[in-house]
């Protein structure tokens, strides 16, 4: 029987992990679970610019994406891109689809031409830096509708609020089965972020020329696709430290280093492991973890802003958050006695048939109209 990697079994653990998260948030949506983007470090690295040049705070965002974001950061810092290798999850199922593939029927990897390929890895920062700019000038995750993380982790829900994001995906799982993850290469920002990280950690890997043969197994196995036989010390910014080549290296010809100490590959990949899962299980039971809202309605001074009310809430819960009685959505929407008050709002028109006064399916927004119209009376 094959032996588990530890680095395929972190993957494991962190995609079953998201998949419980989603599944959980899209049963009982923010009233009661918290939404998928409490746990993605992308979106605080999204808000940062905005909150520095303009003082305010995008919806969404919570302590956990910055906890995640700064975990990650220090990993990079000291064992370089791990992330990537490690825990994200759309790396892993495009990983395992990669080996499917060749299992199944493409063997070789199809690639795009050698310049073609150099070139296009710089699209991704041109992607960061649009995506900093829009967020900045918007003051909202304008990466939202483009993510294939977010996507993933609706689970085939809100399909036409995020058909790019659907696309994205869809782009991504074929493409995994011929070629070694273009998706992250060519287009993904958080990727690109930590180009700057990688140039800056002190995760150093060196071969030993008198023992290497020049195989090319180092090469092939990359996942990132990195001509790394031709090189005496690994600096590329898309090294992902999955330590792939290391492992499977006939001669032990690369070595790890850290502050410029040579470690053991086991050493480096249960330290990665061991620091992010620990340091985790920690940080959730302190009070500085949050995924979710007190509500998603009110702020911290309990002033409701109805822009923010989701066809995802339940009609008693918009009923307690803002003080609008029941029988003010009745007067105003044609709510029957029977409603049922557990209901979510997108829901109760097309349950009881009530039309608005433009004679459309009651929406969401007129449950916002109606509780405003209360409000300013």
């Amino acid at each position: 029987m094959r032996k588990i990697k530890v680095r395929t079994l972190s993957q494991i653990v962190v995609l079953w992990i998201i998949v419980f998260l989603a599944f959980t948030h899209q049963q009982y949506w923010i009233e009661q679970a918290s939404p998928i983007h409490a746990y993605c470090p992308l979106w605080a690295l999204e808000w940062a610019l905005t909150y520095i040049f303009s003082g305010q705070f995008i919806m969404k965002l919570y302590r956990s994406n910055f906890i995640l974001f700064a975990i990650f950061f220090i990993l990079t810092i000291f064992f370089g891109r791990v992330f990537c290798g490690f825990f994200c999850p759309l790396w892993a199922i495009s990983e395992w689809f990669r080996s499917l593939g060749k299992k199944l029927w493409i063997k070789k990897d199809i690639e795009l031409p050698a310049i073609l390929d150099k070139y296009l890895r710089y699209l991704k920062y041109i992607i960061l830096l649009l995506i900093i700019y829009f967020s900045f000038r918007e003051t909202a995750l304008v990466f939202d509708a483009y993510d294939p993380f977010s996507a993933f982790a609706h689970l085939g829900n809100e399909f036409e609020e995020l058909i790019f994001a659907y696309s994205i995906l869809a782009f991504v799982v074929i493409t995994a089965f011929f070629s070694k993850w273009r998706r992250c290469r060519y287009l993904c920002p958080l990727w690109a972020f930590r180009w700057i990280l990688k140039k800056i950690s002190f995760l150093k890997l060196k071969r030993d020329n008198n023992t290497c043969i020049s195989c090319g197994i180092c090469t092939k196995s990359c996942p990132a696709n990195l001509n790394i036989k031709t090189e005496s010390q690994i600096t590329h910014s898309d090294c992902i430290s999955c330590m792939e080549c290391v492992n499977d290296c006939p001669k032990n010809s690369l070595d790890i280093y850290i502050f410029n100490k040579k470690i053991k590959k086991q050493t480096f990949i249960w330290l990665v492991v061991g620091i992010f899962f620990i340091t985790l299980s920690i940080v959730i039971f302190t009070p500085i973890w949050q995924t979710k809202p007190v509500s998603n309605i009110v702020n911290d001074q309990w002033t409701v802003n109805v822009t923010n009310i989701r066809w995802s809430n339940t009609l008693q819960y918009v009923i307690d958050t803002t003080k609008v009685p029941f029988e003010y959505f009745q007067s105003e929407l044609n709510l029957p006695n029977n409603t049922k008050r557990t209901m979510k709002l997108k829901e109760i028109g097309i349950t009881y048939d009530i039309k608005n006064s433009d004679w459309n399916i009651l929406e969401t927004e007129d449950f916002r109209i109606t509780i405003l119209k209360y409000l300013e009376q």
